[in-house]
């Protein structure tokens, strides 16, 4: 995925807040979607063991489908919808009884889980985010900070509320935790004006073809990463994997994410 198309990305994710930045006609179609769906994203996130609360586990996706409750990057229509759900690469599949989110292709499509109304997640009560990947595939030679080779096989981003100002539009913040081909774990950097944040939490073939969990503190990435405290909720989180800008084939997969307290232990 190429930065240039990030651009649309914090265009759409604007609309979470209701930013009135749109052109007249476009914001006023804006308030009228957000009037449908403000009913779909306020349904509170369900309770796991230890505290937690569940985004997803993909336990309830029948098989060979996408996940509901998910839409698109722009937030603008759920990607199981017909007129969306052809252009993910994604399915549901199952091992050993457990179900997981699949990818094995090299087409750049984020799906987006809205956050910003679920009034009982607060990242001071739980803001240790848990998931899980396995990655069998890495796109080759691919790197984050290059905009001719942008691709993952895995990564989550935890968007947030508007940034500093950018070609006199606000984008949102977000951190963007990557599973990396050439980037080393535990690089950082930024993009876009030092609204995103890449974090790689893992990298290159060691761990290929095994599930590994990952558990970051966003509230204290947040801080450290921005300087300044975290916002009471993230607007979304966005699951991608891609191959496009390398031209190869990523393949990963996704499951269990969770928010915990903050007596869970960073990996």
């Amino acid at each position: 995925m190429t930065n240039r198309n990030m651009g649309s990305f914090f265009h759409g994710i604007l609309f979470l807040v209701g930013s009135t930045i749109l052109l007249p006609g476009e914001w006023i179609q804006a308030q009228s979607k957000e009037s449908d769906l403000e009913r779909e994203v306020r349904v509170p996130l369900a309770r796991t063991g230890g505290g937690g609360l569940l985004v997803e586990d993909f336990e309830s996706t029948p098989l060979g489908e996408l996940p509901s409750g998910w839409y698109n990057r722009d937030f603008t229509v759920q990607i199981t919808s017909p007129e969306e759900s052809y252009k993910y690469r994604y399915e549901v599949v199952e091992e050993a009884g457990n179900r997981f989110l699949f990818y094995n292709h090299t087409d750049a499509h984020h799906m987006n889980f809205p956050l910003g109304r679920r009034t009982n997640l607060h990242l001071e009560q739980t803001p240790i985010l848990s998931w899980k990947w396995r990655v069998n595939k890495l796109p080759e030679n691919a790197s984050e900070m290059d905009d001719k080779r942008n691709d993952a096989a895995a990564s989550i981003y935890v968007v947030f509320d508007m940034g500093k100002v950018a070609f006199f539009k606000k984008v949102p913040k977000s951190i963007r935790y990557t599973w990396s081909s050439t980037l080393p774990k535990g690089h950082e950097s930024s993009l876009f004006f030092g609204n995103q944040k890449i974090v790689v939490v893992e990298s290159g073939v060691q761990h290929l073809g095994m599930w590994k969990t990952f558990r970051r503190n966003v509230a204290e990435d947040y801080r450290r990463l921005f300087g300044e405290e975290a916002p009471e909720r993230p607007l979304a989180i966005l699951i991608l994997s891609d191959g496009n800008s390398t031209g190869s084939v990523a393949e990963a997969a996704y499951d269990d994410i969770i928010f915990y307290p903050d007596s869970m232990v960073d990996e």
